[in-house]
């Protein structure tokens, strides 16, 4: 078992994006949900200002469809599942579409997406050795037909995993949701996770908002035992909550990649001015290609000039940046 998390396939395929309607209500629920993926009926419907009914009946049909689905994520490190490594792929013409197929169908892939400009992939692995990356990189990749080249990033730190990008189409309102935990490690710095944990966790990635009751009736756990237990897992970071959903549905048509070559001295004056930004969604140090990797989704291509001028350009110490537009995504978080 390379991560213990090999669920791709569980959930309902999504809708393509040009056969789901969604109305401005829908995209605020969306955007609730993305800012408090476990919120209950009762606090999505006050934020919103309208019943539970409504919002329990719009809810399961976004889920139904496919398009909106609220997962649980584990921390690799912190749940000694291993360390991740992003990777950049360069295919032959032609050739990106079944590349990120092979790709997405490996068990230790948790993330792939088609890009546009240098890179046509990015991929993350999670590996539970040098050994094992080295396996990947040496031998895995070479077996797949149309890989011309990689180049690899080990990620040294994580300053930033947020789904809630969409939180301006609800404004004020957003304020009303319950706020996520703040990570607080144990006193010796390393959660205790234990393979009941591990259990719910991977209940927990196929439906993230399964019950405190559903998931003892799953488990051997009470379900006492089992809040107490899922609590303390997202308080200490080895478990966050997500709802993933294509960008576009809502409104967000730009996604990138943002590759950042900074001086070091600068390193952690940039990564926490980017990390305040909450059109970012993920941010990492890494060792390889650049030392700080973003991905970030903008309504357009304006917002993306201006996010590239006035925030990357007012950055100090960035001495090379690089965009790839993020053409699909073909697996994120184990799940295709």
């Amino acid at each position: 078992m390379t991560t213990g998390f090999p669920i791709e396939g569980r959930l309902q395929a999504p809708l393509p994006a040009d056969e789901v309607a969604l109305d401005a209500l829908d995209k605020r629920l969306i955007a609730a949900l993305q800012v408090a993926p476990r919120a209950s009926w009762q606090q999505l419907a006050a934020a919103l200002g309208i019943s539970e009914s409504t919002v329990s009946r719009r809810a399961r049909r976004l889920f139904t469809s496919g398009c909106v689905t609220v997962t649980g994520i584990p921390d690799p490190l912190k749940c000694g599942l291993g360390f991740p490594v992003l990777i950049q792929v360069g295919c032959e013409v032609g050739a990106a579409g079944s590349v990120a197929r092979s790709l997405a169908m490996r068990p230790d892939v948790r993330f792939v997406a088609l890009l546009s400009g240098s890179h046509d992939l990015v991929l993350e692995v999670v590996v539970s050795s040098r050994e094992q990356l080295g396996e990947v990189l040496l031998n895995d990749l070479n077996q797949i037909p149309g890989i011309l080249r990689t180049s690899t990033e080990t990620v040294v730190r994580n300053f930033k995993t947020s789904y809630d990008w969409g939180r301006e189409l609800l404004g004020e309102q957003a304020s009303l949701l319950p706020a996520p935990p703040i990570p607080a490690p144990d006193s010796d710095g390393q959660p205790k996770v234990d393979a009941e944990d591990l259990h719910l966790m991977e209940l927990l990635g196929a439906d993230g908002r399964m019950s405190a009751a559903e998931l003892a009736k799953h488990s051997n756990l009470s379900e006492s035992a089992v809040r107490r237990r899922v609590d303390n897992l997202s308080a200490t970071g080895a478990l966050h909550f997500a709802t993933f959903v294509d960008p576009q549905l809502i409104g967000f048509e730009v996604p990138v990649f943002l590759w950042l070559d900074v001086d070091l001295a600068a390193l952690e004056e940039v990564a926490g001015a980017l990390a305040a930004r909450h059109e970012v969604r993920y941010l990492s140090a890494t060792a390889g290609y650049s030392n700080l990797i973003a991905e970030v989704i903008l309504r357009d291509l304006d917002r993306l000039y201006l996010f590239l001028t006035d925030v990357v350009g007012s950055l100090p110490g960035v001495r090379r940046s690089e965009v790839g537009l993020e053409l699909a995504t073909v697996k994120r978080n184990y799940q295709t």
